[in-house]
């Protein structure tokens, strides 16, 4: 907790220094077209189903037909749990659903760290297109955009290695037969959270899932900077894309301040011509604002009525991680 409050604070402090005039940022913030912003909020909710609908298919080899009113649901909830320090929105989740469920919670865990896995494989196989293709037209010769293709070439090999080493370990489980009982118990069952990736009808639908998921964040994206930036180019999305990724993951509450730091990199660094002569710092402040705002703060509110929903209240889910499923009230989360 006190590292996710230290990072946020120093972010903080960094984005309020390197804003020039916040009075303009705060004017582009306000200043955006409706109809793009809405736009932006439809495909945030489709985003979120189609997640729902991923975490659903990596857990049918566990469980077939897991309630897709669930699966949404807790989808939306983890996201406001990552609003709290430490951010444990995956674990607490998990446990909630392998509850609901009646499924190992060791294994939703794993099916959820599978997500995490195939969500960072899709980015860097996108954005390697995006490489390839039209890195040129915004970076040509930049020496960051070098540097990020060198980390993104060693990411992907890293990630495939890792998908080869879970796949062997699932196809030959004799090496945990030494292990304590209970020791063995709790790894199988977390493996049985990876078993998607033996079933290729499932992996499949999960790929194919990412790929949609991380296409749908790229037309979100771009569709808030419609709102603020007329002709801005999808493909310039799909970089605001992969490096706000970047910024994301570092261990904020919510991703705030990371998201709008390499937003605000981006549209200063690379989309310039896009960008106001005048004071690019202020403007490219407003737009990361207003775009984490719309992107966000719904998803967190309608998560919050899921909440309650589910019988869960903040205080209660934060301690979920650390002291285990038994805190939720079972009542309530046992209906279906």
């Amino acid at each position: 907790m006190g590292l996710s409050l230290g990072l946020t604070l120093l972010i903080g402090y960094i984005l309020y220094r390197g804003v020039p005039d916040w009075g303009q940022a705060w004017s582009v913030m306000i200043q955006g077209r409706p109809v793009f912003f809405l736009a932006g909020f439809g495909f945030v909710m489709l985003h979120m189903l189609l997640r729902a609908v991923r975490w659903g298919v990596l857990l049918s080899p566990v469980k077939p037909r897991i309630s897709l009113k669930s699966l949404f649901s807790l989808t939306l909830v983890k996201y406001v749990i990552n609003a709290i320090p430490p951010r444990a929105g995956e674990v607490a989740a998990s446990l909630v659903l392998a509850r609901k469920e009646n499924v190992p919670a060791a294994s939703v865990i794993a099916a959820s760290l599978l997500e995490r896995i195939l969500d960072t494989l899709t980015v860097v196989v996108i954005f390697g297109f995006y490489l390839v293709f039209f890195g040129h037209l915004y970076a040509p010769n930049s020496e960051l955009m070098l540097t990020i293709q060198n980390y993104s070439v060693k990411g992907f090999i890293i990630l495939c290695l890792g998908f080869v080493m879970i796949s062997l370990l699932l196809r030959r489980q004799n090496w945990t037969s030494r292990m304590p009982t209970r020791i063995r118990r709790v790894l199988l069952s977390f493996l049985e959270g990876f078993r998607a990736l033996q079933r290729g009808g499932a992996l499949f639908q999960a790929m194919v899932l990412s790929a949609a998921i991380w296409l749908t964040i790229s037309l979100q994206l771009w569709c808030l900077m419609q709102a603020y930036l007329v002709g801005f180019p999808f493909m310039g999305a799909i970089f605001l894309m992969a490096i706000t990724v970047v910024g994301v993951a570092i261990p904020t509450p919510g991703g705030v301040g990371g998201f709008q730091f390499f937003m605000d990199l981006a549209l200063v660094n690379f989309f310039s011509k896009y960008m106001s002569s005048q004071d690019p710092h202020s403007q490219a402040a407003g737009i990361s604002n207003g775009s984490y705002i719309i992107s966000m703060i719904p998803v967190m509110l309608i998560g919050l009525v899921f909440m309650n929903r589910e019988g869960l209240s903040l205080s209660r889910v934060s301690r979920l991680a650390v002291q285990g499923p038994e805190n939720i009230k079972q009542p309530r989360l046992q209906e279906k």
